[in-house]
């Protein structure tokens, strides 16, 4: 994961800054800047890694509305990273990061939905956030909800075909009491 945080972190050309002048801008109430803080942290760049401090970022880019900085609080809920696992607040952080059109959140939110370890098992909301995260261009949610719909359409196909056997059934008994008369 952390990996995965620093190509991110080094794609988008964060580098360029120093230290000072991000943790100045988190200061001054710059989301994006808070959440890189907390990213840095994570990754263990320019600073000792600590996913403890990545979470106070994190948690004041989310408080900022920033939609990535409460995806990656969530992440760190989900993965007891710096944090005990909850997954009722990773529900809670992905839904804001979803609500702010971060389509990694949705696809996440709708995967905590299909697990029923996680959060309630509802397969027709973590088809609205699979929905939401395909809207948004997410190859992932897009493949969920295809996944999910198909095994909805597995679903009824038994339930039509149970339905059927039982009519058969019913008919069979009434059949039967007929001849014992």
């Amino acid at each position: 994961m952390q990996e995965i945080l620093l190509i991110i972190f080094l794609t988008l050309g964060l580098q360029a800054n120093t230290k000072e002048d991000i943790q100045e801008a988190c200061n001054a109430h710059k989301g994006k800047a808070c959440n890189d803080l907390g990213v840095l942290y994570q990754v263990g760049q320019e600073f000792n890694q600590s996913d403890e401090k990545a979470k106070v970022y994190y948690t004041k880019a989310c408080d900022l509305n920033h939609a990535e900085g409460c995806s990656n609080l969530a992440d760190l809920y989900l993965f007891a990273q710096g944090t005990e696992q909850d997954y009722a607040k990773a529900k809670v952080y992905y839904a804001k990061a979803c609500e702010l059109n971060h389509s990694d959140a949705c696809s996440h939110l709708g995967d905590l939905y299909c697990i029923d370890t996680w959060v309630e098992h509802n397969r027709s909301r973590a088809k609205l956030y699979y929905e939401k995260s395909c809207k948004l261009d997410n190859k992932k949610g897009c493949k969920n909800l295809k996944t999910l719909m198909d095994e909805n359409e597995a679903f009824e196909q038994l339930k039509e075909e149970y339905e059927r056997l039982e009519k058969e059934r019913d008919l069979l008994i009434k059949e039967a009491e007929l001849l014992d008369i």
